[in-house]
């Protein structure tokens, strides 16, 4: 798939100025080969009082992830409103940069199924994630 510069640029505008867009800093890194990186960095304020990232958190982060991917895939045009997230948690997360990969599953007429996974820096598994969605026409996305 060949995205262009400009929609992602678009894209991750219009996520950045609204609700948890405004909360993570998420970067797009690249898409190869219908897997999509991401970088994120989560605030202080998603600790949970151990110190560790609280899980819904990294759920979130997920769920923003698998998002925008179906965003760019569908190239601004569509948007999944989600019917299910299971996250499932292999380790704790402490306070520092993560990576996510996502990719769909498989995108039908109507619904999409979506997988995520969140990296510590050292490439460990903290979650991984099946995100199903309805979608929903965007009616444009203005950044």
């Amino acid at each position: 798939m060949s995205l262009q510069k400009s929609l992602i640029d678009n894209i991750m505008k219009f996520h950045s100025k609204r609700g948890s867009g405004t909360f993570f800093s998420i970067e797009f890194d690249q898409e190869k080969n219908g897997e999509f990186h991401f970088s994120v960095k989560l605030p202080e304020q998603s600790l949970n009082p151990s110190g560790a990232i609280q899980g819904g958190m990294i759920t979130s982060v997920l769920d923003d992830c698998t998002s925008l991917c179906v965003i760019m895939t569908c190239e601004g045009k569509r948007f999944p409103n989600t019917i299910n997230l299971h996250t499932t948690f292999h380790r704790p997360l402490r306070l520092e940069p993560v990576k996510v990969k996502t990719s769909i599953i498989k995108l039908g007429k109507n619904v999409v199924s979506i997988e995520g996974k969140i990296f510590k820096k050292d490439n460990s598994l903290v979650a991984s994630c099946i995100h199903t969605g309805f979608l929903f026409d965007t009616n444009g996305i203005n950044a």
